[in-house]
């Protein structure tokens, strides 16, 4: 399976008492071109289905120049200077999961340098959240029978963290909400950087049609517990968690929410998993992570080292004709799973090609088409998902097809 370009492992099952837990979804955002919306049809493309959305047509763009956090690309969603609602600020659509009592949600956000929380009031919503049934919010009364949700805001003036959540006997006339806090401190949204966000959610249990209150959540920011709220209840009928919401616009019901400059948000790295062993940004240390300077190979056959043009300078290797490779030996995997590969290239014409592989091509893990990138010192990021063993190995980089320059390689856990 390609990369980023097959970002969702759809193998899922319900998930009943005896049966196997859902396979994870993941979404890098890698496979559609660069300067294209992401509409619905995309999102499906990449395994995801929602029957409805509001700006994903008009409001998101698949960014191939700016900022990523893993891979060449990134989601980035629009925030009009003036507007709320999802009707006219940034994106909404309900993303379809397989029916169970809990989710795991990861991703990463990065706001804009100059992004505007709001004119005289602040809030808004960010990324995704999770929900059930009929997704009670908007100001409902939830009653057990209308769904549940669970989605990340900020308030203030200064970009305030929290998690704002709708269940039965919500305290107003809106959701409750829990501050995320570091230290005892509140958290507050950085501008300018990536930040990561796991929440997970509980759905209550239910005996003879009444709400057993041990429904949960839990919020992680970059890794770390930042937010829990028990004792919950959500249903009181067969609701479950079914779809990972996406839900980020401005607002508030007025205009005073509205942001006072155009604003933006990029994601990157969506995950979604029933299993908490499948979010690795919550293992010791994060997601597994190296990078490899092409120059240092433990072995070649055909290439050259020369000085770089690509950014950070350095050396790059080039003159990869057909069947040059390049290998790095003792590298080790600290845990089987899947990771993200990614190469900085460069090349004048399309037709290249490298392939990968581990312990002197004893285990391929597959080809991915080197792009014209322009010319020699124009590079890109290219990226695919391969499953990787444990241990300590030999990976060998090979030009199926020559006809580029390599500047670096990665691999990246990404569960």
């Amino acid at each position: 399976m390609r990369g980023k370009v097959l970002t969702a492992l759809v193998s899922l099952f319900a998930l009943v008492p005896g049966t196997a837990l859902a396979a994870p979804r993941v979404n890098t955002f890698e496979r559609p071109a660069a300067g294209s919306a992401y509409t619905l049809s995309q999102w499906a493309a990449d395994g995801w289905n929602a029957p409805w959305e509001e700006g994903m047509s008009t409001r998101t763009w698949i960014d191939g120049v700016n900022f990523n956090h893993s891979g060449g690309k990134s989601l980035r969603v629009f925030y009009p200077k003036g507007k709320i609602g999802p009707a006219d600020s940034g994106a909404q659509a309900p993303l379809a999961l397989t029916p169970a009592r809990e989710y795991y949600l990861s991703y990463w956000a990065r706001y804009s340098s100059d992004f505007s929380w709001g004119s005289t009031e602040f809030a808004g919503k960010l990324g995704l959240g999770l929900a059930g049934g009929a997704a009670c919010s908007g100001g409902q009364v939830c009653d057990g029978y209308n769904g549940f949700s669970s989605r990340m805001i900020w308030r203030r003036n200064n970009g305030q963290a929290a998690i704002y959540y709708y269940h039965m006997g919500h305290s107003g006339q809106y959701g409750d909400y829990a501050v995320l806090k570091r230290n005892g401190a509140d958290i507050l949204y950085p501008r300018g950087e990536w930040f990561n966000v796991v929440q997970r959610l509980k759905v209550n249990t239910v005996t003879n049609g009444n709400a057993n209150p041990d429904g949960e959540i839990e919020i992680f920011y970059n890794g770390v517990s930042a937010a829990t709220v028990t004792g919950l209840r959500f249903v009181r009928n067969g609701d479950l968690i079914d779809r990972a919401y996406f839900s980020s616009f401005f607002g508030g019901a007025t205009t005073d929410f509205a942001p006072a400059n155009d604003s933006w948000i990029w994601y990157d790295d969506l995950k979604v998993s029933t299993n908490r062993a499948d979010i690795c940004e919550l293992a010791p240390g994060g997601c597994h992570t190296r990078t490899f300077e092409a120059e240092n190979y433990s072995a070649m056959k055909g290439v050259v080292t020369e000085p770089t043009p690509d950014t950070g300078g350095g050396q790059h290797v080039g003159s990869f004709d057909s069947t040059d490779w390049i290998a790095f030996g003792g590298v080790t995997i600290p845990s089987a799973g899947r990771y993200l590969v990614e190469y900085r290239v460069a090349s004048p014409h399309n037709g290249g090609v490298i392939s990968l592989d581990v312990n002197e091509g004893a285990t391929p893990l597959g080809n991915i088409d080197v792009p014209n990138t322009g010319s020699w010192s124009s590079y890109r990021t290219i990226s695919r998902e391969v499953d990787l063993p444990a241990g300590t190995h030999q990976f060998g980089i090979y030009a199926v097809t020559g006809g580029f320059n390599l500047n670096r390689w990665k691999i990246t856990r990404l569960y």
